[in-house]
């Protein structure tokens, strides 16, 4: 049953790369990043030879990887077959040897085999002596088995729910702590390590609570080999080893379960009548109505709101967050805020798909468009002028300067108005069709669209800048005056100039999309919304 599961993941690889040159370039530039994440794992691991904190410096590795394992699999769920037991619920095959198959399987491809190679730096960095580098041999093995066993469980165990379209896109929730990490990892670790805040000793304090975790079970276990506590050494490994078992346990239990347990997530949730709120203020209110329900039920939607504020405090955190503080900074993050409300909201078209066409339907004259993108952006702007706000002012706050949120504001309300300006523009001048890939959440841009929507992006973003310049001058002169002019004139100005830029936004933005109406429904016809 192995070997036919492993010659089965082979050919799924072999019969995607003969799909298409797309499946082609996918699979070389993933293999490529396999690669080099072995290698720079095992150059990183190799260098920690001579540490004093080289055991914790491995466990910390070992444990991102634990976490790499837990979280990938959920986010590509739907790409590997083999991930969702539905596909071979109806075969006649016993759970044990199924679930031997699954895990050999598991091991089959390049990202296992650079795991290991790429952890196998331990026995360079940190083991030392014949018995040191056969236990780092093993417990590697151990890791990684370790590894796979958590991620099929979890997996496994939420198989049916991510099999559904909405448990999928509940997926789309693991981008946002990714992205957070990312900008983290690029901006304030960097930053802290050049000031001499972050230094080799300052993970000497996680080996009180991660010796006692699998992978610090595993890293210490090469320890103690290497200084002689052979005893010692095995005990760990036979720990590490009982936990695997646990987890095999419980996944073979659960897979046991998904093969004999119904699919519910095909069956029609039910919907209960309510009034749509706003309805009675005519198209405008009816589209700002729908599009309000779509920003709280869609979970696509959240996340482009989590990212929003994600990005917005991203802007200026390598600057507030060390040591020298730049409040002036924030005013950047106010911009970069407020134009990618616009970015994530700026192909109304594609994003909406064959659904638009029903819209279309009763677009029919220059006025009812005007009230399409009118109720969009009355959405965007009371979900996105607080949002960004609020996390303008939880970066003056840190910064030590909370008046510079009090600056901040006309310039997100200005920048705001201008990106869902330059939104509306770019939906009628430059739209394109969007794809959701299997297993992913996220819409893209279809194959041969990539320019449209790098074009709509960096327009959106430079246009934001240009058109909120004005306020972000009168902010900076204002910044030490008297209150009466940050607050009773500035802020006004700027939310009065916001709004115009956002109605002249509407008012071309309706011309140019009333005599491109039938481009408009193609291209949302071709918008595939399903993985």
């Amino acid at each position: 049953m192995a070997w036919l599961l492993v010659r089965l993941k082979l050919r799924l690889l072999v019969n995607a790369l003969r799909s298409s040159n797309s499946a082609k370039i996918s699979f070389l530039v993933s293999s490529a990043f396999a690669v080099l994440l072995a290698v720079l794992t095992f150059l990183a691991l190799a260098g920690f030879r001579g540490k004093a904190t080289s055991v914790e410096l491995t466990s910390v590795i070992f444990t991102v990887f634990a976490f790499g394992w837990l979280i990938a699999p959920i986010m590509v769920f739907g790409v590997d077959g083999t991930l969702d037991p539905a596909t071979l619920a109806l075969y006649p095959l016993r759970t044990r040897p199924l679930a031997a198959g699954l895990l050999a399987a598991s091991f089959t491809g390049f990202w296992p085999l650079a795991n290991v190679a790429g952890l196998l730096g331990v026995t360079v960095g940190l083991a030392s002596g014949g018995l040191g580098i056969v236990v780092a041999v093993v417990a590697v093995v151990l890791q990684v088995l370790f590894c796979i066993a958590l991620s099929r469980f979890v997996t496994t165990s939420l198989a049916s729910l991510l099999r559904s379209r909405r448990g999928r896109d509940m997926a789309a929730f693991l981008i946002i702590p990714l992205v957070a990490l990312y900008e983290f990892f690029t901006q304030v670790v960097p930053k802290a390590v050049s000031e001499g805040t972050i230094t080799v000793a300052s993970f000497a304090g996680f080996d009180s609570w991660m010796r006692w975790l699998p992978p610090g079970l595993a890293a210490h276990a090469i320890a103690d080999a290497s200084d002689g506590r052979p005893g010692m050494a095995l005990a760990r490994l036979g720990a590490l080893a009982a936990v695997i078992v646990v987890l095999a346990w419980l996944w073979v239990r659960s897979l046991a379960r998904a093969l004999v347990t119904a699919d519910t997530t095909t069956q029609s949730s039910r919907v209960r009548g309510m009034r749509l709120p706003l309805a009675g203020l005519g198209a405008g209110g009816a589209v700002a109505a729908r599009f309000w329900l779509y920003q709280r039920r869609e979970p696509l939607s959240l996340v482009y709101w989590a990212l929003v504020a994600v990005i917005t405090a991203a802007v200026s955190a390598s600057s507030v967050f060390g040591t020298r503080h730049h409040p002036a900074v924030i005013l950047a993050s106010a911009v970069f805020g407020a134009a990618f409300t616009g970015i994530f909201h700026s192909n109304s078209a594609g994003l909406t798909g064959p659904a638009f066409v029903l819209e279309a339907a009763s677009l029919r004259h220059g006025r009812d468009l005007r009230a399409y993108f009118a109720g969009q952006n009355l959405v965007l702007g009371v979900i996105g002028a607080p949002l960004v706000v609020a996390v303008c002012f939880a970066l003056a706050a840190v910064a030590g300067d909370p008046g510079m949120g009090v600056e901040a504001t006309p310039v997100v309300l200005a920048g705001l108005g201008a990106a869902l300006g330059l939104a509306s523009l770019f939906t009628a001048a430059l739209p394109y069709p969007m794809v959701k890939r299997a297993g992913s959440p996220v819409l893209v841009a279809a194959p041969g669209y990539a320019a449209q929507r790098i074009g709509g992006t960096l327009g959106t973003l430079l246009g934001t800048g240009v058109l909120a310049a004005p306020v972000i001058v009168g902010a900076v002169l204002a910044a030490n005056g008297p209150g009466w002019i940050r607050i009773g004139v500035l802020l006004p100005c700027a939310t009065v100039y916001g709004f115009a830029l956002a109605a002249t936004g509407v008012r071309l933005a309706a011309t140019i999309a009333e005599s491109r109406m039938p481009e408009l429904c193609q291209i949302a016809l071709r918008t595939v919304t399903d993985g």
